[in-house]
């Protein structure tokens, strides 16, 4: 099978407009509440390590699905734009936050005629496979940052072969020759993980995943430690638009 990125994610997001259409769907709901509060705490930690406070912030996120990031800005008080390939996304989501903006399109075609100071990219450029879009989203999103704004995105960072259909992980070598050009600078190091032992194959110890709860409180122990900062986890990267 050929993968066609707006026919998958329409199809999955129709089928499963929550979490887990965005997220594990092979896992229970409360495993993807778990993936997704996590990810949100790695983010708030970030945010404050960079000192960047959403509150009236324009802020573009790309990927909106099925509305947990849009949920986290607003709350905030952030200025918002979602945009998605695809059109449930959008169109739910509209009717959700009528207030805020979505856009529908491909990041890779996407017009992004405005820039933002905070451009969310979580979870979604290793969905782009075809390596000439890649390219085309990264510089897009790299010119949609505003001097001083900053980008988080995430991926491996590390060029993995052999993985699903839908998901191609580059190298931050090849992340970072693009940014560079565009004047985006990776400054805050090292990469943060967004998950350890949640969204990752336990192996012998997979029965735990009928446990979140737990997952999620060891998943905490072990990045304020210090730990999943390995290319076989999912790692977030924080860059900033020299002014």
């Amino acid at each position: 099978m050929t993968y066609r990125p707006q026919e998958f994610w329409e199809q999955r997001l129709s089928e499963q407009f929550d979490l887990r259409g965005t997220g594990e769907t092979t896992m229970s709901a409360a495993y993807n509440v778990a993936c997704y509060r996590l990810r949100a705490e790695v983010l708030d930690a970030a945010l404050a390590r960079a000192g960047v406070d959403p509150r009236a912030k324009r802020v573009l996120d790309v990927g909106c699905g099925t509305g947990f990031w849009t949920d986290f800005y607003v709350r905030r008080g952030a200025v918002y734009t979602g945009l998605d390939i695809a059109r449930p996304s959008v169109e739910r989501l509209r009717e959700r936050w009528p207030n805020e903006t979505f856009l529908h399109s491909d990041v890779s075609e996407a017009d992004l005629t405005s820039t933002y100071q905070i451009v969310n990219v979580f979870d979604v450029l290793y969905h782009v496979t075809d390596d000439a879009k890649f390219d085309a989203a990264l510089t897009r999103l790299a010119r949609a940052v505003e001097p001083g704004g900053i980008l988080l995105l995430t991926d491996l960072f590390q060029d993995s072969p052999g993985l699903a259909e839908h998901n191609k992980m580059r190298s931050l070598a090849r992340y970072r020759r693009t940014l560079d050009s565009l004047g985006v600078r990776f400054e805050y190091a090292p990469l943060e993980p967004t998950h350890v032992l949640l969204n990752s194959d336990l192996g012998f110890w997979r029965f735990l995943n009928r446990a979140p709860g737990l997952l999620l409180a060891l998943d905490r122990m072990l990045i304020r430690s210090g730990g999943g900062r390995t290319p076989r986890h999912n790692q977030l990267l924080l860059a900033r638009r020299v002014g």
